[in-house]
Protein backbone atom coordinates (compact mmCIF):
# COMPACT_ATOMS: atom_id res chain seq x y z
CA UNK A 1 0.00 0.00 0.00
CA UNK A 2 2.64 2.68 0.65
CA UNK A 3 3.92 1.85 -2.58
CA UNK A 4 0.81 2.86 -4.19
CA UNK A 5 0.66 5.98 -2.04
CA UNK A 6 3.56 7.17 -2.97
CA UNK A 7 3.09 6.95 -6.71
CA UNK A 8 -0.69 8.47 -6.80
CA UNK A 9 1.60 11.26 -4.66
CA UNK A 10 4.15 11.16 -7.25
CA UNK A 11 1.38 11.76 -9.97
CA UNK A 12 -0.51 14.42 -7.63
CA UNK A 13 2.65 16.26 -6.45
CA UNK A 14 3.82 16.26 -10.99
CA UNK A 15 0.81 17.41 -12.11
CA UNK A 16 0.09 20.25 -9.52
CA UNK A 17 3.81 20.95 -10.24
CA UNK A 18 3.03 21.62 -14.14
CA UNK A 19 -0.10 23.29 -13.84
CA UNK A 20 0.83 25.94 -11.65
CA UNK A 21 4.15 26.61 -13.76
CA UNK A 22 1.71 26.93 -16.90
CA UNK A 23 -0.90 29.73 -14.96
CA UNK A 24 2.76 31.34 -13.87
CA UNK A 25 4.16 31.67 -17.40
CA UNK A 26 0.41 32.70 -18.73
CA UNK A 27 -0.13 34.96 -15.93
CA UNK A 28 3.40 36.69 -16.60
CA UNK A 29 2.34 36.75 -20.55
CA UNK A 30 -1.19 38.63 -20.08
CA UNK A 31 0.72 41.21 -17.69
CA UNK A 32 3.17 41.89 -19.95
CA UNK A 33 0.79 41.91 -23.21
CA UNK A 34 -1.34 44.03 -21.66
CA UNK A 35 0.95 46.74 -19.72
CA UNK A 36 3.89 46.42 -22.16
CA UNK A 37 2.90 45.77 -25.20
CA UNK A 38 -0.74 47.43 -25.21
CA UNK A 39 -2.57 44.03 -26.13
CA UNK A 40 -4.18 41.68 -24.27
CA UNK A 41 -4.55 38.13 -24.74
CA UNK A 42 -8.12 37.06 -23.62
CA UNK A 43 -7.16 33.10 -23.75
CA UNK A 44 -4.42 33.38 -21.57
CA UNK A 45 -6.87 34.65 -18.57
CA UNK A 46 -9.75 31.86 -20.04
CA UNK A 47 -6.63 29.15 -19.95
CA UNK A 48 -5.40 30.10 -16.38
CA UNK A 49 -8.95 29.70 -14.85
CA UNK A 50 -9.41 26.33 -16.13
CA UNK A 51 -5.87 24.76 -15.06
CA UNK A 52 -6.66 26.46 -11.74
CA UNK A 53 -10.30 24.15 -11.93
CA UNK A 54 -7.99 21.54 -12.06
CA UNK A 55 -5.25 22.71 -9.47
CA UNK A 56 -8.06 22.69 -7.03
CA UNK A 57 -9.49 19.40 -7.88
CA UNK A 58 -6.26 17.20 -7.73
CA UNK A 59 -4.83 19.13 -4.82
CA UNK A 60 -7.98 18.17 -3.09
CA UNK A 61 -8.00 14.88 -3.85
CA UNK A 62 -4.51 14.95 -2.98
CA UNK A 63 -5.01 16.56 0.20
CA UNK A 64 -7.09 13.88 1.15
CA UNK A 65 -4.65 11.16 0.79
CA UNK A 66 -2.35 13.11 2.81
CA UNK A 67 -5.17 13.83 5.78
CA UNK A 68 -4.90 17.47 5.27
CA UNK A 69 -8.32 18.19 5.11
CA UNK A 70 -9.96 19.93 7.64
CA UNK A 71 -11.68 18.12 10.36
CA UNK A 72 -13.21 18.62 13.66
CA UNK A 73 -12.10 15.52 16.16
CA UNK A 74 -12.74 16.76 19.38
CA UNK A 75 -15.59 14.25 19.78
CA UNK A 76 -14.15 11.53 18.06
CA UNK A 77 -10.84 11.68 20.45
CA UNK A 78 -13.93 11.19 23.25
CA UNK A 79 -14.45 7.85 22.27
CA UNK A 80 -12.87 4.59 23.07
CA UNK A 81 -10.30 3.57 20.55
CA UNK A 82 -12.08 0.55 18.77
CA UNK A 83 -15.20 2.84 17.72
CA UNK A 84 -12.91 5.45 16.65
CA UNK A 85 -11.47 3.31 14.32
CA UNK A 86 -15.13 2.13 13.01
CA UNK A 87 -15.77 5.60 12.69
CA UNK A 88 -12.77 6.16 10.64
CA UNK A 89 -13.77 3.01 8.31
CA UNK A 90 -16.91 4.38 8.35
CA UNK A 91 -15.83 8.01 7.60
CA UNK A 92 -13.66 6.12 4.63
CA UNK A 93 -16.30 4.74 3.13
CA UNK A 94 -18.63 7.57 3.34
CA UNK A 95 -15.40 9.95 1.08
CA UNK A 96 -15.22 6.75 -1.72
CA UNK A 97 -19.16 6.93 -1.79
CA UNK A 98 -19.21 10.44 -2.41
CA UNK A 99 -15.67 10.12 -4.69
CA UNK A 100 -17.41 7.02 -6.80
CA UNK A 101 -21.08 9.27 -7.48
CA UNK A 102 -20.49 12.84 -7.55
CA UNK A 103 -16.50 13.29 -8.80
CA UNK A 104 -16.61 9.93 -10.81
CA UNK A 105 -19.91 9.17 -12.17
CA UNK A 106 -20.79 13.17 -12.23
CA UNK A 107 -17.91 14.10 -14.08
CA UNK A 108 -18.23 11.47 -16.72
CA UNK A 109 -21.54 13.18 -17.11
CA UNK A 110 -20.65 16.12 -17.37
CA UNK A 111 -17.58 15.35 -19.02
CA UNK A 112 -20.08 13.76 -21.69
CA UNK A 113 -22.41 16.79 -22.26
CA UNK A 114 -19.21 19.07 -22.46
CA UNK A 115 -17.76 17.32 -25.23
CA UNK A 116 -20.20 19.05 -27.78
CA UNK A 117 -19.55 22.64 -26.17
CA UNK A 118 -16.78 24.40 -27.17
CA UNK A 119 -14.98 27.51 -25.11
CA UNK A 120 -15.53 31.05 -27.08
CA UNK A 121 -12.39 32.21 -26.17
CA UNK A 122 -10.10 28.89 -25.92
CA UNK A 123 -12.09 27.30 -29.21
CA UNK A 124 -11.56 23.74 -27.16
CA UNK A 125 -13.86 21.82 -26.02
CA UNK A 126 -15.08 21.51 -22.46
CA UNK A 127 -14.30 18.35 -22.10
CA UNK A 128 -11.08 18.89 -21.67
CA UNK A 129 -12.26 21.63 -18.24
CA UNK A 130 -14.87 18.61 -17.23
CA UNK A 131 -12.18 16.35 -17.20
CA UNK A 132 -10.28 17.48 -13.95
CA UNK A 133 -14.00 15.60 -12.10
CA UNK A 134 -13.15 12.01 -12.72
CA UNK A 135 -9.79 12.08 -12.85
CA UNK A 136 -10.04 13.72 -9.15
CA UNK A 137 -12.78 11.30 -8.18
CA UNK A 138 -10.14 8.44 -9.39
CA UNK A 139 -7.42 9.63 -7.29
CA UNK A 140 -9.80 10.58 -3.99
CA UNK A 141 -11.09 6.84 -4.54
CA UNK A 142 -7.88 5.24 -4.58
CA UNK A 143 -6.50 7.05 -1.28
CA UNK A 144 -9.71 6.20 0.01
CA UNK A 145 -9.22 2.76 -0.49
CA UNK A 146 -5.29 2.84 0.81
CA UNK A 147 -6.73 4.80 4.03
CA UNK A 148 -9.10 2.04 4.33
CA UNK A 149 -6.81 -0.90 4.45
CA UNK A 150 -4.67 0.61 6.59
CA UNK A 151 -7.75 1.45 9.25
CA UNK A 152 -8.49 -2.32 9.07
CA UNK A 153 -5.12 -2.98 9.25
CA UNK A 154 -4.64 -0.91 12.44
CA UNK A 155 -7.20 -2.92 14.64
CA UNK A 156 -5.67 -6.71 13.77
CA UNK A 157 -2.55 -5.40 15.09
Amino acid sequence: MDKARKSLDWVSEKLSILIIAVMVVLVTWQVVARYIFSSPVPWSEQLSKYLFVWLVLINGAYMFGKHGHMKVAFFQELLPQKIQRWLNIFIELVVIMFALAVLLYGGLMALRLGIAQTDAALGISMGYVYAALPLSGIITTLYGFIHLINAAKEGNQ
